[in-house]
């Protein structure tokens, strides 16, 4: 006889296993979600750290220690990278944002992440140094980008902006765009107040301070625009730090302030603020080869712009270099001089990767 209990045991077993398959789909569908905002199912996403030059240091999780950093290298959510002194380098998203990362600075990626809606969530903790984030357009209202540091918090949907904090202050500048730099609110605890921070605009943020306004950024010391009619063209600076299309046909702006314009009548302008004196580099792309038109232009706060136009010969692939050397002369002056380099060189594209970074 004994049937009825076992079938009534069967029952409440079925009834068991189903409540669990049912927690355990509700986990995978809100579960994933969670205090970084994405909606349905997390999918992995690979961050990738190109060295530039100098002493480039990670951290994989919270534990470890850190490590000297391999050019190419695969960072996952949890790691941290730091840079020593004239140590720079370059970290790629999945979702194709960069990150260029200035000397003295140390940033923890939050979160990274991809979801089965085509949101994204990139969220990075920055408690010192210097950062240059170069934003592709968030296309979903679950996307979420934000730089954290001790002062406020950069959120933004596709723009170019800096940060740069000491732990005590926070200053966030922006390029193109606009940046919304949240700050905790001392006089209503658990609240915050949003600042809206356009392109030309900065905002300095003191911690635990009231939240300041948004005031115009300064001028660049020195801007170098350089002109050309070969689209597929890039300047490398004296550090070693890309600017243009690359050969694939990728925007690259990788110094802090950079912009890259497209002229009226289609040539192209990248100009780079606060270039200091040294030597430049234009890796220059022609279709079919030929010759392709460059005009440089250097001008320091307060002074007449120097002018200088050139020509390059590409070769037969459609590539050609020329050097860019800029100098301050003993009268106060600007000097600006175009050259060909001189067969097996050594470039700021190639000394700027010392450590093994993969340059143009």
């Amino acid at each position: 006889m004994g049937k009825p209990a076992d079938l009534g045991r069967m029952g409440s077993l079925r009834t068991v296993v189903g409540i669990v398959l049912l927690g355990f789909v509700l986990f995978m569908a809100l579960g994933v979600r969670g205090s970084f905002g994405g909606s349905g199912h997390a999918l992995g996403a690979a961050t990738t750290v190109t060295i530039i030059s100098g002493d480039v240091q990670v951290r994989h999780g919270a534990s470890g220690s850190f490590v000297s950093a391999v050019d190419g290298e695969i960072l996952a959510a949890g790691d941290t990278v730091r840079s020593g002194d004239s140590a720079r380098a370059v970290l790629t998203y999945f979702e194709g944002s960069t990150v260029s990362i200035e000397p003295n600075t140390e940033l923890a990626i939050e979160a990274a992440s991809s979801f089965t809606d085509g949101s994204t969530v990139v969220v990075m903790q920055q408690n010192i140094g210097r950062t240059w984030h170069v934003v592709t357009k968030l296309v979903t209202g679950n996307s979420r980008y934000e730089v954290r540091t001790p002062a406020s918090t950069a959120s933004v949907r596709g723009t170019t902006f800096q940060v740069e904090t000491d732990g005590e202050r926070t200053v966030v500048t922006t390029t193109e765009g606009t940046v919304v730099a949240r700050v905790a609110d001392p006089d209503r605890p658990g609240r915050t107040v949003d600042v809206l921070v356009p392109a030309g605009k900065t905002h300095d943020q003191k911690k635990n301070a009231r939240p300041a306004p948004a005031a115009a950024a300064p001028q660049p010391e020195r801007t170098l625009t350089l002109t050309l009619n070969g689209q597929d063209s890039l300047v490398i600076d004296s550090e070693g730090r890309a600017n243009g299309i690359d050969k694939e046909g990728k925007r690259r702006i990788e110094t802090p302030g950079a912009q890259l314009v497209k002229t009226a009548d289609g040539k192209l302008q990248i100009v780079l603020p606060n270039v200091s004196d040294g030597r430049l580099e234009a890796l220059v792309g022609k279709i079919g080869g030929g010759e392709v038109d460059v005009e440089t232009t250097v001008e320091d706060k307060g002074s007449e712009p120097v002018q200088v136009d050139g020509k390059v010969q590409t070769d037969t692939s459609g590539q050609g270099r020329v050097n860019l050397d800029v100098n301050r002369t003993a009268d106060g002056k600007t000097d600006v001089t175009q050259s060909t380099p001189v067969p097996g060189s050594v470039s700021p594209s190639s000394a700027g990767s010392g450590s093994g970074g993969k340059r143009p």
